[in-house]
Order: C-alpha cells, then sequence, then structure tokens
C-alpha cells in the first residue's frame, strides 16, 4: 500500500510539472496568428518609399489575404513572440528610393540585409533610442548610402557581422567608432576611404572575437610601417583581406607572427610585396587561400611553399614571372601538391612547355591564360579526373586536340583553349563526358562542320569565333539555353537566325555576338521576344546580309550598352524605338541602305559615345539637338549619306568628339566658327581607346569591357582601327557644298592630326594661324577655290606627313622649307599662279643665268665656243704657275723641303696610330 500510495504521489507531481510547463511554453503551442500590426504598418511605410520596378515586394502589401506580414518575401518572425526579427531585401532585381526611419520601429531585429540596392545616396536612418541593440548581422554592401552611420555602430555591443563595402558613408575614416562593438567577429569595408593604414592593422589587438576583416581597396598608397605592434596571441583573426590598396608592404610576417600559425586566408592583391615577404609567407603553414596577384613578384616561388599541407588557393597572377613552368613547379612539390586544387598564374610571362602536372591529385582549377607557354598539351592532362577549370589560353600552344585529352575529365565545366593553334580533332558524333558551362575555343580550329558535340553542354558562356567553321547552324543550336555569352563571329555560318530564346533565369547580363558570317533574312529583333525584358547588354550582328527593315518597337532592351547592325542590306528608316535605350553608349548601323531622317527619340540616349550611321542614304538636317543632347560623344561619323542644310552650331558643345565625320555629304552653308569649343581636340591627354566597362553581373560590382573599331580613311587610305582609335584627332568635313573660309579658331585645335576638308567651295585665304597645329599629320584642302599665298607658318607643321593643296587659286612662292621641300609636285598642282619648287613653274627673280645674244632663237655658238677656249688656256697656265711655283721651292731651298717632308711624316705617324687604336677598340667590342 505504501509502495502504491509513493507512485500514486509521484504520478501527481510529474502530472503537475507537465502541466506547468505546458503554462510556461503556451505561446509557443498555441502560435502566432499573424505579425505584430505596428510593424506591419512600419514595413508598409518602408515600402511606400522604395521604387519597386520589378514587382519583387509583391507578397507586400493591405489585402485581406497579405495581412500576415511573417509570410512576406524577405520577412521572417519568431515563432514565440510574433515579432519581425529578419529582413532581407537582396534580391536578383534591385529595389531603389530610400529606407524609411519607420525601420526603426523594429526594435527585435537581429538580422538586416539591404544590400545590392539603390538608395540614391541617401542617409541611413540614425538610431538615437537604441532601436537596433538586438542587432547581430548588418549587411548594407554596394546599396549607395552615404552620410554618417558611426553614432548608430558604435551602440551596437551585440553586432557579430557588419558589411558596409561600397557605399559613401562620410564618418569611416578613424576607428574610434568600432571598439564599442565588443563582439564583432567579422567586418568588411572594402571601397571606403580610410586613412592611416597602422590605425586600422591595430584594431585586431582591440576586437578579441575578430575573425575576418577585409580592408579591400580602402587606402591610397600609404607605406604601413615595420613599426606595427605584432599581433596578440590571444588573437582569433583568421582572415585578412588587404588587396587593391597600393601598399608598399615591406613585410607582414613580424605583424602577423604571433598568429601565422593560425591564418587561413590571406589577400595582399595590387600591392607592392617584396621578395623576402614572399619567402616568409610560405611558413604560414595553415594558410588555405593565397592571393598574390598583382604584387610585382618576379619569382621563383620559394621552396617553403611546398610546405603548405592545407593550401587549397594559391593566386600568383598579374605579376613578372619569366621561368619555366615546370621549374616554378618545382618548389611546390611536398605537401602542396596533395592539397591544391586552384592554380592561377594568369598574365605572366610563363615559358616552356605544359609539363605532366599528375601529382597535383586534387586540382580543381588551373589557370594559365595569357603567358608564354609553348609544345603541345599532353594528353596526361586527362588524369586530373577532380579538373572543374582549365584555362589555357592566349598561349603559343599548337598541336592537336583529341578525344584521349578529355576522357576522364567527367568533372569539367570550364575550357578555355582561345587564341592558340589548336587543332580539334574529334568525332563528328562524340558525346564528351562532361558538360561544360564556359566554352572558349576562339582561333582554334573546329571546322569546317559545325561542332555537334556542343549539343550535350549547358554552354552558359560559348565564344567559338574565329574557329574556321562553314557550315549552316543545325536548328538544334537555336534552342540552347544560353545564360551569359555567345560569340560566335568570324567564321561562315550561314542560314536564317530566329527570334533568339535565352536563359532567362540567369542573374547574367546577356552578350551576343553574331557578326562577320553569312547569315541572311530578317533581323531577329521582334518584339514578339519580349521575355527576354532587359538581359541584353551587348548585341552585334553587324556584317551579315540581313535585310528587311528594323523592326519597331525593337526589343525592350533597357541595359543595352552596345548595338550593332553595320554591314547589313537593311532598308527602311531609323526606328523611333532606338531611343528607348538609355544605358546605349555604342550604336553602330553603318554601311546599309536606311533612309530618311535619323529619329528625335535618339536624343534620349545621352551616354552615347560612338555613333556610326556612315555609307547609308540618310537625309534631312543635321540634328541641333546632336550637339545639345549627345554632349559624351567622342566619335561620330555621318560620312557617305545625303544630310543637307549647314552645319549646326550646336556640334560645337560635342567638347568629347575625337573624331568628327561629315564627309561625302550635301552640307553647305559655313564652318562654324566655334569649333575651337571642341576641346578634346586640343586635349593630349588621353588612352589610345575608345573603350568602355559595363557591369555583367545583376546588382555586383562584375566588369567587363570592349573597343569601339571604326574604318578610318588616314592619309588617303582605309584603315580599321580598335586599339589605337582613341590616340587619333579628325575632322573630316570633305565633299560636301560648304562655303566661306576657314576659320581662324581651327588653330585652337593643337592636337588635331588630320583636318580633311576637300572638295568643297571654300574660299580666301589659308590662315596664318595653321602653323600652330604642330600634331597635324594630314592636311587635304585640295578642290576648293582658296586664294592667296601658302602660309610661310607651314614650314613649322614638323610631322605633316600627307599635304594636298591641288586644284585651288593659290599664288606666289612655295615657302622654301624642308617640310614643305619633301612632298611632290602633285601636292600643289593645278594652282596656276603657284611658283618655286617642287613645282618646275619659276618664279620671278628665280633666272640668275646670264642672258645670252641669240640667232635665230639660238644662243651663238661661235661666241659659246671662244669662251670655252679662253676657259682651258686659263686652267693650263693657272696649273702650271702653281704647281713649278710649289716645286721650285722645295728643290731650292733645304729648310723648306726638311719641314715638308717632316710634317708629312707627321701625319702618317698620326694616321697610322688613330687607326690602331680603332682597331683595338672594335677587337675590345666583339670579343665582350
Amino acid at each position: 500500500m505504501v509502495i502504491a500510495r509513493k507512485r500514486s504521489l509521484q504520478h501527481v507531481y510529474v502530472l503537475a510539472t507537465v502541466l506547468l510547463f505546458l503554462v510556461h511554453i503556451k505561446p509557443s503551442l498555441h502560435f502566432n496568428h499573424g505579425c505584430i500590426e505596428r510593424e506591419k504598418q512600419a514595413l508598409l511605410r518602408m515600402k511606400d518609399d522604395l521604387i519597386d520596378d520589378y514587382d519583387v515586394l509583391s507578397s507586400w502589401g493591405r489585402e485581406e489575404d497579405k495581412r500576415d506580414c511573417c509570410k512576406w518575401r524577405g520577412i521572417a518572425c519568431s515563432n514565440i513572440t510574433g515579432h519581425v526579427i529578419e529582413i532581407d531585401l537582396t534580391y536578383e532585381k534591385p529595389l531603389r528610393g530610400k529606407i524609411s526611419h519607420s525601420l526603426l520601429e523594429l526594435r527585435h531585429l537581429t538580422y538586416l540585409n539591404l544590400s545590392g540596392n539603390d538608395y540614391g545616396g541617401t542617409q541611413f536612418p540614425a538610431d538615437n533610442n537604441g532601436s537596433f541593440s538586438k542587432l547581430r548581422y548588418l549587411y548594407l554592401n554596394s546599396a549607395n548610402f552615404s552620410g554618417t552611420i558611426s553614432s548608430l555602430l558604435a551602440n551596437l555591443s551585440s553586432l557579430q557581422s557588419l558589411d558596409l563595402s561600397h557605399n559613401n558613408f562620410h564618418d569611416l575614416a578613424n576607428t574610434d567608432w568600432l571598439f564599442g562593438l565588443s563582439s564583432l567577429s567579422h567586418l568588411r569595408l572594402d571601397g571606403n576611404h580610410l586613412v592611416r593604414p597602422s590605425d586600422w592593422l591595430s584594431i585586431v589587438n582591440k576586437l578579441p572575437h575578430l575573425e575576418t576583416l577585409s580592408l579591400f581597396s580602402c587606402f591610397s598608397g600609404d607605406v604601413i610601417p615595420l613599426t606595427i605592434s605584432p599581433i596578440n596571441s590571444s588573437s582569433s583573426l583568421t582572415a585578412l583581406d588587404l588587396s587593391d590598396n597600393n601598399l608598399v608592404i615591406p613585410s607582414v610576417y613580424p605583424w602577423l607572427s604571433n598568429i601565422s600559425r593560425y591564418i587561413e586566408e590571406l589577400a595582399l592583391s595590387s600591392n607592392l610585396l617584396q621578395s623576402s615577404t614572399l619567402a616568409e609567407i610560405g611558413n604560414m603553414i595553415s594558410l588555405q587561400w593565397l592571393d598574390l596577384s598583382n604584387t610585382r613578384i618576379a619569382g621563383p616561388i620559394p621552396k617553403s611553399f611546398g610546405n603548405m599541407s592545407d593550401l587549397h588557393l594559391l593566386d600568383l597572377s598579374d605579376n613578372h614571372l619569366s621561368v619555366p613552368f615546370p621549374d616554378l613547379i618545382q618548389n611546390l612539390s611536398g605537401c602542396t601538391e596533395k592539397s591544391l586544387e586552384v592554380f592561377i598564374l594568369i598574365g605572366n610571362q610563363l615559358t616552356g612547355s605544359l609539363p605532366d602536372l599528375t601529382r597535383f591529385s586534387s586540382l580543381k582549377a588551373l589557370y594559365l591564360t595569357n603567358n608564354r607557354l609553348n609544345g603541345t598539351i599532353e594528353k596526361s592532362i586527362g588524369c586530373l579526373s577532380k579538373l572543374e577549370n582549365l584555362g589555357l589560353g592566349w598561349n603559343s600552344l599548337k598541336g592537336v586536340v583529341s578525344e584521349d585529352h578529355f576522357s576522364n575529365l567527367s568533372n569539367l565545366k570550364e575550357l578555355v583553349l582561345s587564341g592558340n593553334s589548336l587543332i580539334w580533332n574529334v568525332s563528328l558524333d562524340w558525346v564528351p563526358p562532361f558538360r561544360l558551362e564556359t566554352i572558349g575555343l576562339q582561333s582554334c580550329n573546329l571546322g569546317p562542320h559545325f561542332p555537334k558535340w556542343l549539343r550535350s553542354q549547358k554552354n552558359n558562356w560559348l565564344d567559338i569565333s574565329d574557329s574556321g567553321i562553314s557550315d549552316s547552324i543545325p536548328s538544334w543550336f537555336w534552342d540552347l539555353s544560353i545564360a551569359r555569352h555567345l560569340n560566335i563571329s568570324y567564321n561562315n555560318l550561314s542560314g536564317t537566325v530566329p527570334y533568339i530564346s535565352f536563359n532567362l533565369h540567369s542573374s547574367y547580363y546577356l552578350c551576343v555576338d553574331i557578326s562577320s558570317n553569312r547569315f541572311h533574312g530578317p533581323l531577329p529583333l521582334s518584339s514578339k521576344t519580349e521575355t527576354i525584358d532587359s538581359r541584353f547588354i551587348y548585341l552585334d550582328l553587324s556584317k551579315n546580309l540581313f535585310s528587311g527593315v528594323i523592326p519597331d518597337p525593337l526589343i525592350p532592351m533597357k541595359n543595352l550598352v552596345f548595338f550593332s547592325l553595320a554591314g547589313n542590306n537593311l532598308i527602311g528608316k531609323i526606328p523611333p524605338s532606338i531611343g528607348s535605350f538609355p544605358k546605349l553608349e555604342t550604336l553602330n548601323l553603318g554601311n546599309n541602305v536606311l533612309s530618311g531622317p535619323l529619329p528625335l527619340s535618339l536624343r534620349n540616349c545621352t551616354r552615347l559615345r560612338f555613333i556610326d550611321l556612315s555609307g547609308n542614304i540618310l537625309s534631312g538636317n543635321v540634328p541641333t539637338w546632336i550637339g545639345e543632347s549627345l554632349n559624351s560623344l567622342q566619335y561620330l561619323s555621318l560620312q557617305s549619306n545625303q544630310f543637307y542644310g549647314s552645319i549646326p552650331s550646336q556640334l560645337c558643345q560635342l567638347k568629347h568628339v575625337q573624331i568628327l565625320d561629315l564627309s561625302v555629304n550635301n552640307i553647305n552653308g559655313i564652318i562654324p566658327y566655334c569649333l575651337n569649343n571642341l576641346s578634346a581636340m586640343a586635349d593630349g591627354n588621353s588612352t589610345t581607346t575608345i573603350d568602355h566597362e559595363y557591369v555583367i553581373l545583376k546588382n555586383s560590382s562584375m566588369l567587363d569591357h570592349y573597343i569601339d573599331a571604326a574604318l578610318v580613311l588616314w592619309k588617303g587610305q582605309n584603315h580599321v582601327l580598335d586599339k589605337n582609335l582613341g590616340r587619333f584627332r579628325i575632322i573630316d568635313l570633305s565633299s560636301n557644298k560648304i562655303g566661306g573660309e576657314i576659320p581662324r579658331e581651327i588653330s585652337s585645335l593643337s592636337q588635331i592630326n588630320q583636318l580633311n576638308l576637300s572638295n568643297n567651295k571654300l574660299i580666301g585665304a589659308i590662315p596664318e594661324e595653321i602653323g600652330y597645329l604642330k600634331t597635324m599629320e594630314s592636311l587635304d584642302l585640295s578642290h576648293n577655290q582658296l586664294s592667296g599665298t601658302i602660309p610661310a607658318s607651314m614650314a613649322d607643321l614638323n610631322f605633316l606627313s600627307t599635304l594636298n593643296l591641288s586644284y585651288n587659286n593659290l599664288s606666289g612662292r612655295i615657302p622654301s622649307s624642308t617640310q614643305l621641300l619633301g612632298f611632290s609636285a602633285s601636292s600643289f598642282s593645278n594652282n596656276l599662279a603657284l611658283c618655286g619648287l617642287p613645282l618646275q613653274q619659276k618664279c620671278p627673280g628665280d633666272d640668275s643665268q646670264v642672258s645670252q645674244p641669240k640667232l635665230d632663237g639660238r644662243y651663238n655658238h661661235e661666241d659659246k665656243h671662244e669662251f670655252w677656249k679662253w676657259f682651258y688656256v686659263g686652267t693650263g697656265l693657272g696649273f702650271i704657275v702653281g704647281f713649278w711655283g710649289v716645286s721650285s721651292t722645295l728643290l731650292l731651298k733645304r729648310p723648306c723641303r726638311h719641314a715638308f717632308f717632316q710634317l708629312l711624316d707627321k701625319l702618317g705617324d698620326c694616321v697610322y696610330v688613330r687607326t690602331a687604336v680603332y682597331k683595338r677598340r672594335l677587337q675590345q667590342k666583339f670579343r665582350s
């Protein structure tokens, strides 16, 4: 009975305990029935201040079916209290606008991520009441905030991870605000302007929990002093990024010495690293990730690098390594060759052949692009069964690549062999063991048949340009889901191109280049493909056989930067929808049969830097809005069209234009006197290219670039210029009906290289000030009605190599300078009153020869004979008197004879000595 009573009491006690526990956890069992109303309204006010171009916040609303904000996209609530504890507004398609102060009402936030959006340079809400005291994770990177934020951060004692990279905050330069963040373990301030690098490196000792410190691109070339105190041995630091600061780093090892065995990630790229530092880094045996790219290392790699048993990534790209590649990897033998997974040596000067790499058994990525490797690719490369990325492009490799090279590379995802002299030799029905996402085979010989094996690949990035393919494109190719980049240019491909469909779910922008082939039919640009949205950023359909009109409306391409339809058979007008590309920088529609005036909507493309509309039958006045709205232009060609009217003075507002070509039109009027406002023509500070950078990954700073190319008439011959296009300064107004005088103001364009005003109706004199154009290399003023003399100042044009002043009414003497006398007579021909060399027509006063009496229109031959008779008699008498006068003196006077022969002896000795010395020096030079 006692035992039974005790068991009964135990049961009652257990039951009571369970009841008390259930009461205590009642909220969690009961669950919340939606978010707290006050916090919901705060979120809705936040939404009201945001511009949601892509409707990513469509789940946020006041409707009945959206009343629970805990179910909204990017929101997470506590299961116990219902408070909003997490906000994540990082999406592939960014938001714009500003962040409302209502954010401060969400006082229970532990996680806030606003990265990758565009808040328009606005201020982050100031917190004076500790609203974010529970915040542990704050990510604001690449969000375009400005103003101040340190006062808010100083109170976040619970904060563990902070990323403020790539903003414009004004108060982060000093370190004072950091020391209240006692729990901080991860800190990223990339791209902010900081001062005193030594202070920032010392914060590691004052933040004991700091594990990651990233200060990428924060300083401006200060020298890191050697007096930095070593890091405390109790420090938690395992990852350090000081890249892209242009710092002179004599040594970081003394600073890291106490924790060198714990450092796992070290990035020092784009700084100046000394060779002694390289050897010290080799002693950090715990390193897993080491980036020493662009640090001016000249090699070789220290043998200590072979002791890093955990090293997974080694980046030595963009350095000055000029050793043979087999010798370089010899010092990685040992522990490192077993652990190394990613090896990057892009952009060095490595020589030699590609050795057997099979001992690097863990290798997943090998990048040797842009070096000087030669020889063949050995089949042993196929033994690296874990290999995922192989980049051997832009070397001097040659030979055959066959199926055997890839037999064991089932994990391969990236293959770049572009820029080598390789022959692709696989069977027509070959099915590779891999599924490549990135394929770069530019200039490799893949042809003549189109490679069918591409059908089995993912083809997110595909470049098979200039690869010797002469075939029609199979229909299945256009069904491939290209996500990023397609380049099949410079082949001999034929057929029609359907409306292109691509992978619409990629976060990358889309670059497509199918130029320089034989594609025909209508352009694949119908607005029916509007589902492509705005992913196109580079589109080149030039130099094909496309015909018909440019469809209107075009595909909506709001992010398009480069657009070329040049060199086809397109007719009709330029559609107004072309003005709906607000980010367009290059437009090339040259060499078609386009007609009509330029659409007014084109003035909306205010970022345009390159316009080529040459070789069409466009007409109308040269628009004034070109100068008013497109003032970023560097290249403008309307050459070979049917434009008429005068040159608008508004073109003088093109301060950046370097090449202005309005030739071969029906333009009349006069040359504007304001051309001296074209300041780029007077500016010698420029790059050799006209190039462009553009973002290729949404919500990131990942960039690519391209270089504009153009056909330029230079010194009378057509040249395709790309890498040198930016160095030219050219004005070409030739073959029009322009009258009036050459304005003297043109002499202000001191950096102009070529001026062509030929085949017009210009009158008046050549301005004397033309001699100020010191860099002029080509000047053509032919086929006008210019008069007066050639300015003497033209003799100062020392770089002038092409000159044509023919077919004018110039008069007087050609200035007698070495510069002008170097040109042929054709440069001055058909100026009837022009005289002097190099023309045969002599100027008055040039004939200084004494006139002779004439007989029957001829010189008197008897007088001529008498002259020569007395000439020969005088010469003979002079020789006799001179010879015997000297000889008799030497014969009759001993002192004179002795002195004469002593002089001869001395001259002989001098010649002998000088000859012997010179011979000796030559022998020494050749021996050395």
